[in-house]
């Protein structure tokens, strides 16, 4: 499977990337380098499908991670201490989750406010497509 295009650049914002096999001291490391106020960074793990990998980070990933930053206090761009360890076929690559996900929203078009605002525990999520 060859990376989509959006996969390529949430790549490229990583901080640190691993071996899929060292993937429990890498998240470890991970978290030390994230942490906030004494406490460790939080790991907000992705596992990238083998079809369509774009259109799963915009549409399924990114909704359930903006409302996690949601939850943890976070307000985009923002990531309190939050990062996704993103395990593709080319290895794990450890990626700030705000900045990603307002990468992942910029692709669809949404920016910051309008994630918060979709995708906040109460939020009114994606607006219904007809025929779907």
């Amino acid at each position: 499977m060859s990376q989509g295009t959006l996969v390529a650049a949430a790549c490229a914002l990583s901080f640190q990337r691993a071996d899929v096999a060292q993937a429990n001291e890498a998240i470890a490391s991970a978290r030390e380098r994230l942490e906030v106020d004494g406490a460790p960074g939080t790991s907000y793990e992705v596992v990238l499908p083998a079809l369509d990998p774009d259109e799963f980070l915009t549409h399924r990933a990114l909704p359930k991670l903006v409302n996690f930053l949601w939850c943890r206090g976070a307000r985009l761009p923002g990531s309190a201490g939050v990062f996704v360890s993103l395990f593709t076929p080319e290895g794990l690559f450890f990626i700030e989750a705000g900045p990603l996900a307002v990468l992942l929203g910029e692709a669809r078009g949404l920016d910051a406010a309008e994630l918060m605002r979709r995708y906040q525990p109460d939020g009114p999520g994606d607006p219904l497509l007809l025929g779907r």
